[in-house]
């Protein structure tokens, strides 16, 4: 029975082509001289082991065949129609790179006695950043930058490229093509086109178009990092001279079984041929997990563990794969996965089950991983709770007195109930520190914090962090606030949820202390960023201290909610345990550099207050340059949107499903909604059941966690980013916070994006946008 191994190269597939390539492979799997599958020699290959197979009159499946393999075991490059799939298996060749020790392929023109790699485009064009991935002869679709023209109606879209930064290439003088090839492992073409490029967008251009491992080590040359720390980080080095004489197919097999990246050994397993292929069209992360993402998923701690990154450098990704490495690792233990809200849980939740479908997902405290958003936890923990663990943390977190907990304030009554306590209570302080907002945050992150329950608790409290100063009188002024808040609750059997949470934490700890089994063996924690002192509370007390408790993935440019707050001050001690990923996997180079640009003259701190830097987050993926539309009206910005979403969806054969509009409110979201699905922009051709698929239109707020293959973010205009209403009447420091997380939102909506970003607005654009 012939093994296989899928390589991850760009070869989308829509569902028939995907389930016929599917059925080939199965059939391969089973015995590869079946009848029909036409597995056949190359005349004049360049790659003797270059094969192609039958997937039916239009399609060919390009392989390569490792000789010497008892039963057989083929590489599958991907399927192709069938005159292409004849060239590219006769000009490919398949071979590990000597100075990086990968597997990878090769491309060489159609012609064996030249030297020259086929380029797809001019010298010229490459170092322009101009061209793309089109057949020879196609015209790139107006506006773009890149993709293929399909046959479909003309639409026209109003726009204006972002502008590209000046660039100068600091490869020249420092590396010679002949280094580059022998030491760093590239293409003497790759090298020679390195060296000549004159933009970012080349240089993006080249490494998009290069072998996986040669792209990611042009790319940090490029951003000055020296050459044995990106092997080292990569995980890449030369060929053991051991190795060196083995034959190279036994040394591709040995590589393919322990790929990560470009390659992953399915051997006969139908299962995994089949998530595997599926995720070469749809969810590449479900199987081609990257060398600095895998190492993270089966990293051994020693306590909590902080893993920071921007926006699309693959956090998520990492916690859904590591919550699965250690549920086959041990069965019995209990993992939690948790996050902010509920709607981003149940995301990790469906794309736990796409990963891998057998890992159990079970209730909190069961064995297996238990998926929940952070208040969710807090509730289970309560809920579980006997009456006399809840009396008593009820007591330790608010005082005197009874509550059931038995309610939770809906929107706008959280804010509405300190506006009464402040209008019942009259404190003579200045009216901005009777700001709901700014009295919300001191109660979570002070009162709550520090679990005060009187007077004298709350002048004593350390307020660290809180930007607006207190002096003494005015503590005594607004303590009167938060006990008439806390009454109002306790009369109703009311308490908020970051009242919830502490009480949560407060059980735990208690639990501990009297040797009671706490609730989870190892936590896994989403969007760190966004939570607040409760949360940390709870999350210290759900796990015992100890190896692999802990593990936190936070991006503090993405903190759109609370205020950040140094986790040691919760027993959370994270000091030499603490990583950053670089590297966007999701978002173009030039969707990033528009996003990144949003954050510029600013200063972002982590969870224990270290500066973050955005300079050295980059991407190995190149597109068009985001487009911005200015508009003199809503029906105009309307009417600009759904010019683009018509050419997405009709002309360049997108999934409505795979594009993303972002507003900033829910009023936005309504009006927007109307506009477009009048303007029939929303929905595509109805799908083999009939059902419509359409665009997602939603808040910004709403999208975070998502991506979208195209996005739009609308009402990116200064009367909406910032919000003026949400910081009217706040102390200076709560207004800046507020200003900073309005500039986070904006960048959050503009990183949804992989491949094509559109930014509109009505009016003044906002002071954050760049260009």
């Amino acid at each position: 029975m012939p093994f296989v191994t899928m390589a991850s190269v760009k070869n989308k597939l829509d569902g028939s082509v995907r389930k016929l390539a599917y059925d080939f492979l199965q059939k391969l799997q089973t015995d590869d001289t079946t009848a029909g599958l036409h597995i056949e020699p190359m005349e004049r290959a360049r790659d003797r082991r270059a094969r192609t197979g039958r997937v039916n009159q239009q399609w060919r499946a390009v392989l390569f065949k490792m000789d010497g393999v008892q039963d057989g075991h083929y590489v599958y490059m991907g399927t192709y129609p069938h005159d292409e799939a004849i060239r590219i298996a006769r000009t490919t060749t398949l071979r590990i790179n000597p100075a990086l020790g990968v597997p990878e392929f090769e491309q060489h023109p159609d012609v064996p006695d030249t030297k020259e790699l086929v380029a797809e485009w001019t010298v010229a064009e490459v170092a322009s950043g101009e061209g793309g991935d089109r057949p020879e002869g196609a015209e790139p679709t107006p506006g773009t930058g890149t993709g293929t023209t399909v046959p479909g109606p003309k639409v026209t879209v109003p726009g204006t490229e972002a502008p590209v930064d000046d660039w100068v290439n600091p490869l020249p003088g420092s590396w010679t093509v002949e280094h580059l090839v022998a030491e760093a492992g590239l293409s003497e073409q790759l090298a020679a086109r390195a060296l000549a490029a004159t933009t970012t967008a080349g240089l993006n251009a080249l490494i998009d178009k290069a072998p996986e491992a040669q792209g990611l080590v042009l790319l940090d040359l490029a951003h000055g990092k020296e050459l044995q720390a990106i092997l080292d980080e990569l995980g890449l080095g030369p060929v053991p001279p051991e190795k060196a004489t083995v034959g190279e197919d036994e040394q591709l097999i040995e590589a393919f079984e322990k790929s990560a990246g470009g390659f992953v050994f399915v051997g006969d397993n139908p299962q995994e041929l089949k998530d595997a292929l599926e995720s070469m069209s749809i969810d590449r992360w479900r199987v081609f997990l990257h060398p600095d993402q895998r190492k993270y998923v089966e990293r051994q701690t020693s306590g909590p563990f902080r893993l920071s990154g921007g926006a699309g450098t693959g956090k998520t990704v990492v916690l859904l794969h590591r919550a699965r490495h250690l549920a086959r690792k041990d069965p019995d233990a209990r993992i939690v996965l948790t996050t902010f809200t509920r709607a981003l849980a149940d995301a990790l939740t469906r794309q736990l089950r796409l990963l891998d479908p057998e890992v159990p997902l079970v209730g909190l405290g069961e064995a297996g991983v238990t998926v929940l958003g952070i208040d969710q936890v807090a509730a289970k923990v309560v809920h579980q709770a006997s009456e006399a663990e809840r009396a008593e943390a009820v007591r330790a977190v608010i005082g005197p007195g009874t509550n059931a907990l038995s309610e939770r304030p809906r929107g706008g009554e959280d804010a509405r109930a300190f506006q009464q306590a402040v209008s019942l209570v009259d404190p003579d302080v200045s009216e901005d520190l009777t700001h709901h907002a700014f009295l919300e945050q001191e109660y979570v992150s002070v009162v709550l914090a520090h679990r005060v329950v009187d007077e004298r608790g709350y002048l004593r409290a350390s307020r660290r962090g809180r930007g607006t100063a207190l002096n003494r009188k005015a503590r005594k002024e607004l303590w009167p606030v938060f006990a008439q808040y806390r009454r109002a609750h306790q009369l109703e059997d009311k308490a908020s949820y970051a009242e919830v949470a502490a009480i949560a934490g407060v059980i735990l700890e208690q639990r501990a202390e009297s040797g009671g089994r706490l609730a989870a063996d190892h936590v896994l924690v989403d969007e760190g960023q966004d939570l607040h002192a409760g949360h940390w509370m709870l999350l210290r007390g759900l796990v015992a201290p100890g190896p692999d408790d802990l593990f936190i993935a936070e991006d503090s440019h993405q903190r759109i909610y609370g205020q950040k707050t140094p986790l040691s001050r919760y027993g959370i001690n994270i000091v030499g345990r603490a990583r950053r990923l670089r590297l966007n996997y999701r978002t173009t180079a030039e969707n990033l550099a528009y996003a990144v640009g949003m954050l510029s003259g600013q200063e972002y701190t982590d969870l224990e207050d270290e500066a973050e830097d955005t300079s050295e987050y980059r991407s190995a993926r190149s597109g068009p340059k985001p487009t911005l539309v200015r508009a003199d009206s809503l029906d105009e910005e309307i009417t600009a949107a759904a010019g683009h979403l018509k050419r997405w969806i009709d002309v360049d054969r997108v999934d409505p499903e795979a594009i993303g509009v972002m507003v900033r409110s829910e009023q936005a979201e309504k009006a927007v909604t109307r506009g477009l699905r009048d303007a029939g922009a929303l929905d595509g051709s109805a799908d083999g059941g009939g059902r419509k698929r359409s665009v997602s239109v939603m808040t910004m707020h709403k999208a975070k966690g998502m991506e979208f293959e195209r996005a739009v973010v609308m009402g990116a205009g200064a009367s909406e980013v910032p919000a003026g209403w949400m910081m009217e009447g706040l102390p200076d420091a709560e207004r800046r916070d507020m200003q900073m997380q309005e500039r986070s939102l904006l960048y959050v909506a503009a990183t949804r994006a992989r491949d094509e970003l559109v930014v509109t607005w009505t009016g003044e654009a906002s002071e954050f946008l760049v260009g």
